[in-house]
């Protein structure tokens, strides 16, 4: 197992006796799997966690959607991507392959892929 992969396992086990609900904003927006599951797929799940592959064709952007609070996510492969929040702004970012991180989301956000080949992540998601 790669470090990078292992972190991102550790600290989502790490957050189990934090995470116990998702707040209240992210019950109003759907969740990622539900808004596009043209893009997330659950692969694993138990009582705590949802396991969910992503996977967006170039320029391809899913629906609005939230994640819970935090999220882990492991990319799979370099992406260039903005991240869209519903008062029109963006932010661009580029993660690469390998790359782990675990991170607070905007309560409701969309995610375009704005380069030229696939992005896939996976992403660990509290219930």
């Amino acid at each position: 197992m790669r470090p990078n992969t292992l972190m991102a396992l550790v600290a989502v086990s790490a957050l189990g006796g934090f995470v116990t609900s998702a707040p209240a904003w992210a019950q109003a927006t759907p969740r990622s799997f539900a808004a596009s599951p043209d893009v997330y797929k659950v692969i694993a799940e138990n009582e705590q966690y949802r396991v969910i592959a992503a996977n967006w064709k170039p320029g391809q952007r899913d629906n609005w959607h939230s994640h819970g609070a935090p999220v882990a996510v492991y990319f799979l492969t370099d992406c260039t991507a903005r991240i869209h929040t519903p008062d029109g702004k963006f932010n661009d970012v580029n993660p690469k392959a390998s790359g782990a991180s675990v991170r607070a989301q905007a309560p409701s956000h969309s995610f375009e892929n704005v380069g030229k080949a696939d992005c896939r992540m996976i992403l660990f998601e509290p219930k």
